[in-house]
């Protein structure tokens, strides 16, 4: 089996994990990572571009007690797949708009070590 749909992401917590419980009894952890790439400008002096958002969805139940300690700060790297939800959005004068969110569904969530800028 091929897999086609892979994403990495290093980067902060930018929220500590909410637990969620349908109706169903199955449990999730939910929380944003913000992840931001930097380059080195003419004069050589480092710049950060603009902060991501990334909704970050975790279902086994061993990474779910991991992700309740973590604080928010920690930097991780998360492999998982990109997962797209459609909502509707009613406008202001009644106009219904569908969207899509994305998360990335968590295969793996391990601690990262911090990053370095190198000269």
């Amino acid at each position: 089996m091929a897999i086609n749909n892979k994403v990495t992401l290093i980067g902060n917590m930018g929220s500590e994990a909410r637990i969620i419980e349908t109706e169903d009894n199955n449990t999730f952890a939910a929380f944003s990572l913000a992840t931001t790439d930097s380059y080195k400008d003419q004069n050589e002096e480092w710049q950060d571009k603009e902060t991501q958002w990334h909704n970050i969805l975790v279902f086994s139940s061993r990474m779910i007690e991991l992700v309740k300690r973590l604080k928010k700060g920690t930097r991780l790297e998360i492999t998982g797949s990109l997962s797209y939800r459609p909502f509707e959005v009613v406008s202001g004068d009644g106009e219904v708009f569908t969207k899509k969110e994305v998360s990335i569904i968590a295969n793996s969530v391990e601690m990262a070590p911090l990053a370095k800028k190198n000269n």
